[in-house]
């Protein structure tokens, strides 16, 4: 729930019309996580349902909620109640009303499985394993022209994701302090969007892929810079920001909108990572003066200021956690998923990750393009994120590099990423691959969905829709799109049922072909497809179950079900 909705509920705390639905969800909620004993609810269950939910106990959301428990525990305690005391803490129905109040809608879609990855136990264990299967990779070498990251260790393996609904979980180092370098450069360029619009930015920068080195001194054929991911397309973005303000104003300018992408997270700076840019920026240097020469810069723009701008951006500290969730507002149309704040525009956002679809990774943009097919940015401190338009964004932290200049760990991921997950870009949600998952389906979602084709092609006789489906058997069970085929309906009827009331011999002899449990399956109202069969008149069918029936029991059949009986 956004600020603008939980501030609508808060306005209008005292209108009647809205309390009962609140009151009846809170109830419901409570009464899931009773202790029938002592007839309360316990916060630390609670904390740990909404954590295997994805939702974070130090989420910006449910803080006022905290706040409430933690006053009331303090006005019903002779000593001041500790954060773990608190967490701790056992409220009674009434109480547990007056504390959730607004957050209750939060708190009610994560439970129901409403956020925009249900089964995010599921989700993140596949990310789990991805991110442990590349813990031992010792390919690449650090970025050493900056002698501040020189000294990173090669050991440090961090990630961390957080959905458009805020669902969060980070992996290894992802509480480690970085510079963002590059990775500032998408933001950096969104901002300008957003304060100058696309067509004033786009008369001094491109929108083209380069092909060329990163930091190479050349411009496009309207003698441009080829885009703003690249050096020199970055160095003129920075000069466009707040130019009637001074350095530090400016400065302080952008690292704010970057703590409004940031909701609250890790965003601060690192001066001597600046000071060293600043001593090794020989090439940064020759780009600014090439363009200056060809007057790419706005007119009376300092190159001096526009570059110690430039290489404040690139010395902006933060960790995979702060931007994955920096990551997960570009991801979310430039809303801020922790506290619903609009940081900037959807067609800022927009613009932004086509760039950094066709040009964020460095010379490996368009193989990333081809095999990831994602909108990426990486940077030389090891840094990359990684959008998912419409349901997350990951960071990724590893500071080995390849010869291109990007992460070899955050590739690798980025590569298993969409071998698990159908996120490439082309990806077709309706004729997947079967290993790919779509985490954004319930569990048994599919499932039914899966069932209802196979009652429908039952229903209407579609022996060639089965087949086409691939019905796949195996010793243990017949798997239709992952449906067992003696999957039942709402009235416990299976397929052969259908067959067998539709007298659809050929239909009711391909499926007994298949058929592996007991034959005479009873629905709801007791009924089995041969009494169907001998209501309508289906003769054929009659016999087919009948022998089917006697074909079970000479394997054994009866015996396995007294068996299990």
């Amino acid at each position: 729930m956004g600020i603008i909705d939980r501030e609508r509920l808060s306005s209008v705390d005292s209108v009647s019309s809205h309390r009962p639905p609140i009151t009846h969800t809170a109830d419901f909620i409570f009464d899931l996580y009773r202790d029938p004993e002592t007839d309360t609810l316990s916060i630390a269950a609670l904390r740990k349902a909404l954590y295997e939910c994805g939702i974070c106990r130090d989420d910006p959301r449910l803080a006022e909620f905290f706040r409430k428990v933690q006053r009331l525990e303090r006005r019903d305690s002779t000593s001041e109640p500790t954060a773990r005391e608190t967490l701790n803490a056992n409220l009674d129905r009434d109480t547990f009303k007056k504390c959730v109040d607004a957050d209750i809608g939060l708190i009610e879609n994560a439970l129901k499985r409403k956020l925009v990855i249900p089964d995010w136990i599921k989700f993140t264990s596949v990310i789990s394993q991805i991110f442990q299967n590349l813990r031992d990779c010792t390919e690449g070498k650090i970025a050493d022209y900056i002698p501040q990251l020189a000294r990173s260790s090669p050991q440090y393996w961090g990630c961390a994701i957080c959905t458009i609904d805020g669902q969060r979980r980070h992996w290894g180092d992802a509480k480690l302090p970085f510079c963002l370098q590059s990775v500032s450069k998408p933001f950096t360029y969104a901002i300008a969007l957003e304060e100058l619009g696309a067509e004033e930015v786009h008369q001094f920068v491109g929108q083209e892929p380069s092909g060329r080195l990163f930091n190479e001194i050349c411009l496009d054929h309207n003698k441009k810079p080829h885009n703003p991911m690249i050096n020199a397309g970055a160095i003129l973005v920075a000069s466009l920001l707040k130019r009637n303000l001074s350095l530090s104003e400016r400065f302080d300018f952008v690292l704010g909108q970057f703590k409004k992408f940031a909701s609250g997270g890790y965003v601060g700076f690192n001066n001597a990572v600046f000071l060293s840019e600043r001593e090794t920026a020989d090439r940064n240097y020759a780009l600014s003066y090439y363009m200056r020469e060809h007057k790419c810069f706005p007119e009376n723009t300092s190159i001096q200021d526009t570059l110690d701008l430039y290489f404040q951006l690139c010395s902006i500290e933060t960790n995979a956690e702060t931007l994955a969730v920096m990551a997960a507002t570009l991801a979310n149309g430039g809303v801020s998923p922790l506290t619903g704040e609009q940081v900037v525009a959807n067609s800022a956002v927009r613009d932004t990750l086509s760039l950094m679809y066709s040009c964020g990774m460095y010379d490996y943009s368009g193989q990333f393009a081809f095999s990831v097919g994602l909108p990426a940015k990486s940077g030389v401190s090891g840094d990359m994120i990684i959008v998912v338009p419409n349901i997350l964004g990951i960071c990724l932290y590893s500071p080995p590099l390849d010869s291109l200049g990007n992460t070899i760990r955050g590739v690798k991921f980025a590569e298993q990423l969409i071998q698990n997950f159908n996120f490439h870009n082309y990806d077709s949600l309706v004729h997947t691959e079967l290993h790919k998952i779509d985490p954004r389906r319930h569990a048994n979602e599919s499932k039914h969905e899966s069932v209802s084709n196979m009652m429908y092609a039952a229903k209407a006789g579609d022996i060639s829709a089965l087949q086409r489906q691939q019905i796949i058997y195996n010793s243990k069970q017949s798997i239709l799109l992952g449906a067992n085929i003696h999957e039942r309906d709402y009235d416990q009827r299976t397929v052969l049922h259908l067959a067998a009331a539709e007298g659809n011999e050929r239909l009711l002899e391909f499926l007994l072909h298949r058929w592996k449990e007991d034959p005479e399956p009873e629905d709801r109202y007791g009924r089995k497809p041969i009494d169907d069969a001998k209501v309508f008149g289906r003769k054929k069918c009659v016999e087919l179950l009948q022998k089917a029936m006697e074909n079970y029991l000479e394997k054994g059949g009866e015996k396995d079900a007294e068996q299990k009986t």
